[in-house]
This record gives C-alpha cells, structure tokens and sequence, in this order.
C-alpha cells in the first residue's frame, strides 16, 4: 500500500491501546432501538445499552462537522435533486477506473477518508469491492447501573388536518439517567496497514468527547462526558481487556432513581490495581476527565485527575491530559 505509506510519511503510527470511555445521559434516549424508538435495554439485567454503531456515528458527524474531515459514511448527504445519496453514489469516483487499478482506488479511500482508516467498511459497488477490517473497534455500550424508563405523553405542535379534528397527541421513551461505559481497542498491526496515525487517533478522542457533549437533538440532548482513557501499549501483542467490567458505580440512591452525576462515585480500584500489575507493558497513559465526576481509588475519593497523577508518581508513568493538550493546539 505505498500511496498510504507516503501520505503518512511524518506522520506517528498508531500505538496498539485500549479504551475506555463513560459519559452520562440524563432525561433522554441515548440509543432508539429500530422499532418503537425507545431506550435499548437489557431484560435479563435492566441496563441500558447502546450500540456500537452510535458511537461511531457521533465520531464521524464531529469529525465531519466540526472538525473538517473527510468522511466517507456521511450521514443525510443529498445530490442536487435533493436525493439521499447511496454507497454507490458515495464511491463513484473510486468506481470509474478499470479493473487494473483497483488496489489504487483502495488505497485512495483509506488515505482520503479518516473513518475508514479508523473503523474499515465492507461494500461493493458493480465490480469494486471494498473489504477492510477497522484498526480501532468497540463494544456495546452499558450503563454500570439498572436503569428507569420514562414514557411521556406529548401534543404535537404542528398537527395534520385529521390530527386537529382530534387532538394531537404522541408519547415518547427517556431514561431518567444512564451511566454508560464503552470498552475499544486499537489493533496496531491493522492501524500499519492502513495507515493510521497518532494524529487520527487524537482527532477520534476528541471527536468521542465534545462529540457525545454535543449531540443537542431532542432524544439526545441531555448527555455529557464524564471520562475517557487510553492506554497505550509497548508490546505489539499486549492487551488487557474488560476495561468497563473494572469499574463500578456506587449510590445511596437505588439504581432507578438516579437522577444526576452528583448521586454517583466512580469506583476505578480494580482498574487501577490492573495497571499497576501490567505497568511494564505500558507505554504511557491519556485522559480526559469531567471535574463533576468523583472517583474512588481504595479509601481515596477525588476527581480523576487526582487518582491519574498519584498513579502516575507510583509508577512512574508518562500521563497526557487530553483536555490541555487540545487547548493547545
């Protein structure tokens, strides 16, 4: 893949790590199933999921959006005519060349498009087929607790005509609040093939923070990140795992009747007592905390930052807060 290599020259490779990401969703509807539009929920435990899906789909809109880059699956992109466009129209100009140049327009999608060097893509269009397993990848999102769903009943603003006669009425689903905490992974041997660098990897962190913050839509609005960490590893074939299955969330309050950050203490004991057992492994450490969001560590209660930096004077271990080091930039 040279056209991917020379785009990327200068530019650091991706560093094999594992993610860990927790933001809050509070008298709203983080994640629609398909059908009735209403909280994803798990009837075996009562807690809130939400789908992988949803959270790449927030990476690709900031990133898009806000940030300026090019994405391929972008999200209601419409042709003159005002038409949603397809796969097809997406990849057209990847799609017009002959045969002996299809490892080429391959190449040109990963180097064009960030999503696609972040989380790969599986399409065909007429002859061309466009087969790519993502370097970064996560889990279904859960909420650490069970959850409350709130049916609401609601009139429509804007009735039709045969709605006026009767009253216009609707009813939609919320959650009065979700902890949720996603676990990834970035395969660094992946990340070489199609040219993934540190660059990108910082622009998808901060894209999952201010992104997730940002979604203001009406069954969205309501959401606010609380944590994000990486951890990045010196062993091309190191990996932890179950990063969201070390944490916890402590309340006097009963699960379903949390109502706000402010009920809730983060308890990240096991978590750190992992990295302190694999400390050798690791290359260092990034983070971005919400001040609101008391940890515990042992007997220690605080913000994350105040549990990051005493575990970095323990080990010894190179930390970057996310936060100052996009303030800078």
């Amino acid at each position: 893949m040279m056209e991917v290599s020379e785009k990327m020259k200068g530019s650091e490779p991706a560093v094999r790590s594992e993610f860990l990401f927790c933001y809050d969703a509070r008298m709203c509807n983080p994640n629609g199933d398909p059908d009735e539009n209403r909280p994803r929920i798990d009837s075996a435990t009562g807690k809130n999921l939400v789908s992988e899906f949803r959270l790449k789909r927030t990476v690709r809109d900031y990133l898009q959006k806000q940030m300026g880059k090019n994405v391929f699956l972008r999200e209601e992109i419409a042709d003159e005519k005002g038409a949603i466009k397809t796969i097809d129209d997406l990849a057209e100009d990847y799609t017009k060349s002959g045969k002996r140049e299809r490892r080429t327009l391959r190449e040109r999608l990963l180097v064009d498009f960030i999503d696609l060097r972040l989380f790969g893509l599986l399409f065909a269009v007429k002859d061309f087929h466009f087969k790519q397993t993502g370097p970064v990848q996560f889990g279904i999102g859960q909420s650490l607790h069970k959850v409350d769903e709130m049916r609401l009943r609601m009139t429509r603003v804007v009735p039709t005509r045969e709605e006026a006669k009767a009253g216009a009425f609707g009813e939609k689903s919320i959650l009065r609040y979700s902890f949720i905490a996603f676990h990834g992974f970035l395969n660094g041997h992946v990340a070489k093939e199609v040219g993934l660098s540190e660059e990108d990897v910082s622009n998808m962190a901060r894209a999952i923070w201010f992104g997730t913050t940002d979604l203001s839509t009406t069954s969205k609005y309501g959401q606010q990140s609380r944590m994000l960490l990486r951890v990045k590893f010196k062993d091309p074939q190191a990996y932890i795992g179950d990063f969201d299955r070390m944490i916890a969330l402590e309340s006097e309050v009963n699960d379903e009747k949390i109502e706000g950050i402010s009920q809730v203490v983060l308890n990240l004991t096991n978590l750190f007592k992992v990295l302190g057992n694999t400390k050798d492994d690791l290359q260092g450490i990034e983070w971005a905390c919400d001040p609101d969001l008391r940890c515990r560590r042992g007997d220690t209660v605080g913000s994350f930052d105040d549990l990051v930096r005493a575990y970095a004077e323990e080990t010894k271990m190179e930390t970057v807060n996310l936060l100052q080091q996009w303030r800078k930039a």
